[in-house]
């Protein structure tokens, strides 16, 4: 079981593969962000890891920007530096 989002690349992926090429695709996100998704697709719910019990009431962060390029690893330079 993946999450819809790597479904959407494995999906691609199968369709634009060579022959005699292999295929990776890494795993996007946990199937169980998903949860609603995946049992409207699949009829069953997916598993939960660990530390994953009460994902959908956890704070959600979301940042609104504009499609510049600079202001786009501006933010991402400035978040990797306050995670480390």
């Amino acid at each position: 079981m993946i999450d819809p989002h790597t479904a959407d690349g494995v999906k691609v992926g199968l369709e634009h593969r060579e022959g005699g090429v292999p295929l990776v695709c890494m795993e996007t996100a946990q199937p169980a962000k998903f949860a609603e998704t995946i049992r409207e697709a699949l009829g069953r719910e997916p598993v939960r890891p660990a530390g994953f019990e009460n994902l959908e009431k956890l704070p959600q962060r979301v940042e609104v920007m504009d499609a510049d390029i600079g202001q786009i690893k501006h933010y991402i330079a400035a978040a990797t530096s306050r995670s480390v």
